[in-house]
């Protein structure tokens, strides 16, 4: 369970997406709604990804980034 209080939206958040393995992905907000998923697999919420390499890069509603679960760990500005 995250520790982190949720956080509204804004671009360059950075969010720990929880896996069934019980590790973490990670995805960055984008312009024009997009939400960029980093390479990285981390092993906790806070194991960030280092650098910004993405595996790949989807259209999503701010909304859907509002997920029980999901907590804003970062902002990169751009």
């Amino acid at each position: 369970m995250s520790t982190q209080k949720r956080q509204r939206y804004k671009l360059g958040n950075v969010y720990a997406i929880p896996l069934p393995n019980a590790k973490f992905g990670f995805g960055r907000t984008m312009e024009d709604a997009g939400f960029a998923v980093y390479k990285h697999i981390g092993e906790s919420e806070m194991d960030l990804p280092k650098t910004e390499d993405y595996k790949y890069i989807v259209g999503v509603y701010w909304q859907a980034l509002r997920s029980d679960g999901w907590a804003v760990v970062e902002n990169r500005p751009f």
